[in-house]
């Protein structure tokens, strides 16, 4: 399958080798194998976990948006996403407990929503790095 994730501002992703995609969307997991009917789904932040024809997993944190399968073509449009591995982990780290302080004793400036935004999209990411070298392949037939 072809597989592509854009982001306003660039192409992450552009690969013709595809042969597995698990979406996290909004309602849970969705595989996507060749073949696949068409689709549209509303993305979740978190991981991307895509598999190549030569059964390597790659993982990419996706900020949620928007995945479209149409006659073996993946696209996921999303506002931010990034490979797993350039996630710097000591960075989200601190933003998690930094947005979990403001949670724990919000003051008057505190906007709880966009700080609970904050903490949801720092835990993706460090979930995301923390899946790598221990995602398996999905076992695909020929």
């Amino acid at each position: 399958m072809k597989l592509e994730v854009l982001t306003p501002d660039k192409l992450l992703v552009r690969r013709e080798d595809i042969s597995y995609v698990l979406l996290n969307t909004v309602n849970g997991g969705i595989g996507v194998l060749a073949n696949h009917g068409p689709l549209i789904a509303v993305l979740g932040e978190g991981t991307l976990k895509l598999q190549d024809a030569h059964s390597q997993v790659i993982l990419v944190y996706v900020e949620g948006g928007f995945a479209e399968v149409k006659d073996n073509v993946v696209t996921i449009l999303t506002p931010r996403a990034q490979y797993a591995e350039n996630i710097d982990v000591a960075h989200y780290q601190a933003v998690q407990a930094e947005a979990q302080a403001r949670l724990d004793h919000p003051d008057a400036l505190t906007d709880i929503e966009q700080t609970e935004k904050i903490l949801r999209r720092a835990e993706a990411r460090l979930k995301t790095a923390s899946l790598i070298g221990k995602v398996k392949p999905y076992p695909i037939s020929e």
